[in-house]
């Protein structure tokens, strides 16, 4: 007890004052070094979500690339399962062009240059169509009704017009088609052909059908010929060597009498009866 008398009455207002002052300063320091630690850790932990975010926006980053590349393969694949289906799928055509067996004509030709059957093909015809005869070509029942079936390769060609009178204005220049048809994935897309025949005006030079027909018999008239002549040969040389076969066929069986008078052959044999008989 007389410890803490005495200790009671060290502390006088003096000591007291600088007691506290000490604690207060011990409390200032505290502060700031608690403060101080307080901004470190605010530093710290802002500097975290700082990383964070950045983590957070690469992560973004890493899954747009992910999903760009995830579309452009289903794209990829997309696309290439189109084009094995568009492969393997009819492709009807339609031409207006010379034709190839007389040039001097036009001919409308139909095909179908796919890989499968084609059904059910519609084509219609935009414009009208009037040939150099009257004939309305775009009520033709080809245009009108639907061609059943088409199968790969196969080609049907119209005579459309004379060469040289679609450029008197007797018939179009100029003609849109449209082509509908099914094939073995369902029904292809709608296919449109712009046919101009302006290109050939003022340079056409095929000849003339009447000139093709001429030239065309001369040709057979040649070809048939040419067989006439080989048949001739054939037939003079098969003759010379008959021929030749007879003639060492008789030089191998001929004696001195081959060339005698029937008379004279047989005399000899009467005069060898003759000398006989005595």
């Amino acid at each position: 007890m007389d410890a803490l008398a005495d200790l009671i009455g060290w502390f006088n207002a003096e000591r007291t004052t600088v007691v506290v002052a000490a604690l207060a300063l011990a409390g200032i320091v505290y502060s700031a070094q608690s403060a101080s630690a307080a901004r470190r850790q605010a530093r710290s932990a802002k500097d975290q979500a700082e990383r964070a975010r950045e983590q957070v926006a690469l992560s973004k980053q890493q899954v747009d690339v992910m999903l760009r590349q995830v579309s452009q393969a289903e794209a990829v694949e997309a696309a290439a399962q189109q084009a094995r289906r568009e492969s393997l799928q009819p492709n009807v055509l339609v031409d207006i062009a010379p034709g190839l067996n007389d040039p001097g004509v036009f001919v409308l030709i139909i095909s179908n240059i796919g890989a499968s059957i084609a059904r059910n093909v519609r084509i219609k015809a935009l414009d009208q169509m009037v040939r150099s005869d009257g004939l309305k070509l775009h009520e033709l029942t080809v245009f009108t009704e639907p061609i059943s079936v088409m199968p790969p390769g196969q080609t049907r060609q119209f005579f459309y017009d004379v060469g040289f009178q679609p450029f008197k204005g007797k018939s179009p220049l100029r003609c849109r088609f449209e082509v509908d048809c099914e094939g073995p994935f369902g029904p292809v897309e709608t296919a449109h052909y712009d046919i101009d025949l302006t290109p050939y005006q003022g340079g056409w030079a095929a000849p003339t059908t009447l000139h093709s027909v001429v030239e065309q018999m001369k040709k057979a008239v040649s070809s048939l010929n040419s067989i006439g002549k080989a048949i001739h040969q054939e037939h003079d040389a098969a003759r010379t060597s008959f021929e030749c076969k007879i003639v060492q066929s008789t030089r191998m069986t001929d004696d001195f009498t081959t060339w005698l008078p029937a008379g004279e052959v047989l005399r000899p044999s009467n005069a060898a009866s003759d000398e006989a008989a005595p």
